[in-house]
């Protein structure tokens, strides 16, 4: 058992060697029958090692896999595994790609300790094969066709092509930013609202002003607004993530947050969790809005 054991070991340190390593020049080595390397090679198949034949018909490991494996501290680990959690959200083939990784990095397991939970919404196919499409779009600068319905005016349709840039996530959900060629303007989409996703055989020249630190609002397809808000200051430990809106510090001790947004939906929305530590100074319909759901909302109580 111990020599079978050593002749297997013999085998994947020559695979591993990337030299030719041929059914005849296994037996030849091991000084066995062919049959016999054969056997050989079915066992470390079953046992998990990713043994091919290439072109030249050797033995070779599929492509990034290696004995050599890497040493992880904790929080190395404990990076990979919460990466791991949050790419099992992403549809099963991110999931099974990483496990690839995984396999082929360490010999660990990328897998988070008991005390970590780590808990999220499933993405579910559409959404997946629509990341999939921009992912590509996005790394190969295609252009993108799509219908999209809006958050607002009854979820109103329309067809657009677009230049994508950026994916994010917030919130629990998707959205890309991208340029509109019919708003001629910059756009977040959400990814659960598109329809009939197409990636384009035709590629767009990226514009250089766009950034990736403008991603601060999942607030989609309204007209752009300036608000100015004041928080009292026990929410200043909760405004603190959002340092690329301009804050100061009022003589009250308030904290003034001024920022440009795309409508009013979704700021309104993101706004009730504040309440009633905030005050809408602009804009004016947002604040009457507002004014009106909390009377409706109070009837109801």
């Amino acid at each position: 058992m111990s020599y079978k054991f050593d002749s297997m070991i013999k085998i994947l340190n020559m695979i591993n060697r990337k030299k030719i390593v041929t059914r005849a020049r296994l037996a030849e080595e091991l000084e066995k029958t062919v049959r016999s390397a054969d056997r050989y090679i079915a066992t470390l198949r079953s046992a998990g090692f990713p043994i091919i034949i290439n072109e030249q018909g050797s033995y070779a490991f599929e492509e990034g896999y290696s004995l050599a494996k890497l040493d992880f501290s904790k929080e190395e680990m404990l990076a990979l595994g919460l990466a791991k959690g949050l790419a099992t959200k992403f549809g099963p083939m991110t999931g099974k790609a990483l496990e690839s990784v995984e396999r082929k990095m360490t010999t660990c397991s990328f897998a988070l300790p008991p005390h970590i939970k780590f808990s999220g919404q499933d993405m579910p196919p559409e959404i997946e094969e629509n990341f999939r499409k921009l992912n590509y779009a996005i790394a190969n600068l295609n252009l993108c066709e799509m219908d999209y319905s809006t958050a607002y005016r009854d979820g109103e349709k329309t067809h657009r092509i677009v230049e994508p840039y950026f994916l994010f996530y917030q919130e629990g959900v998707w959205y890309l930013r991208a340029f509109c060629r019919l708003k001629k303007d910059l756009r977040l989409f959400a990814l659960d609202r598109m329809e009939n996703l197409q990636n384009l055989d035709k590629s767009f020249l990226p514009k250089s002003d766009v950034k990736a630190d403008e991603l601060t609002d999942a607030f989609v397809d309204g007209d752009p607004v300036d608000a100015v808000l004041r928080f009292d200051k026990s929410c200043k430990p909760y405004l603190e993530r959002y340092k690329n809106r301009k804050q100061k510090v009022l003589s009250d001790g308030r904290i003034e947050m001024k920022f440009r947004t795309n409508g009013t939906k979704g700021l309104k929305l993101w706004l009730y969790r504040f309440l009633p530590c905030v005050e809408v100074v602009s804009p004016k319909d947002l604040k009457e809005d507002i004014r009106k759901e909390l009377k409706a909302a109070a009837g109801k109580i």
